[in-house]
């Protein structure tokens, strides 16, 4: 797993840190600056089950002191980190698959950080389209959290110091 995102880090991205985050414009994204200091305090996700295939991470609700911002990857393989709220589950018969909206499995890297405040979020760019973020690190008190888009899917990473984007 560390292989791929390395090759991805090393190829594909550059650095943007502090609070130089918002681009305006009407596409929902929100300064990830204002987020900064606020206490993570709930997680919700979203899991895509297909069959009998094991549930994939699809989207991650992070919910904090004043605003819940969800946490995916669109169609063009870009990181979105926008204002948002959970929806209800739903099923998709004609493929056999669901999304399941639930509380965020225990063992999933944000959920160590619940009752925590966000120190700060760095992104990572695709260094050939520089308006498209790939990676984001979300900076706890104890740790940290990458969320990445690789070859579609959302990818989560947590540690004292996942070292990714540093």
């Amino acid at each position: 797993m560390f292989g791929r995102v390395q090759l991805v880090q090393v190829h594909l991205i550059f650095q943007v840190t502090g609070a130089v985050l918002s681009r305006g414009g009407d596409d929902g994204l929100v300064d990830l600056s204002s987020l900064e200091r606020q206490r993570l305090v709930a997680v919700t996700a979203a899991l895509f089950t297909h069959g009998i295939d094991a549930p994939e991470l699809l989207h991650v609700w992070l919910h904090l002191e004043s605003v819940t911002v969800v946490v995916r990857v669109t169609a063009d393989w870009t990181l979105h980190i926008t204002p948002d709220e959970p929806g209800e589950s739903y099923t998709m018969p004609e493929l056999g698959s669901r999304v399941d909206v639930v509380p965020t499995p225990a063992d999933a890297p944000f959920v160590r950080h619940v009752g925590e405040r966000l120190v700060r979020v760095v992104e990572g760019f695709d260094i050939d389209q520089p308006a498209q973020r790939v990676q984001a690190r979300f900076v706890f008190e104890t740790g940290s959290v990458v969320a990445w888009s690789f070859e579609g899917g959302l990818h989560l990473v947590g540690g004292e110091s996942s070292g990714l984007l540093e």
